[in-house]
């Protein structure tokens, strides 16, 4: 079953993770997490990997969005 709770977001976009949350996750101080958006849903999941990996990921993203942008296909006549 699917739980739902009702938060507030805060001055700085800070957001508090109810405890019986955290604590059915297993979410403790210091976990790291990743945070997306999907169809206009905002996805919250508990990682295990190390940081070097976790900007791996974010940089494939932005990667990503450079490779496909049609602006760039100016330099092949000069590359």
């Amino acid at each position: 079953m699917t739980k739902t709770e009702i938060i507030r977001v805060g001055e700085k976009g800070q957001i508090v993770i109810p405890k019986t949350l955290r604590d059915n996750l297993l979410i403790e101080k210091g976990a790291k997490l990743a945070i997306s958006e999907d169809k206009g849903k905002l996805i919250i999941k508990k990682i295990k990997l190390d940081e070097d990996y976790l900007w791996m990921l974010t940089g494939e993203e932005t990667l990503k969005k450079t490779w496909d942008n049609p602006y760039d296909a100016r330099w092949d006549d000069v590359i």
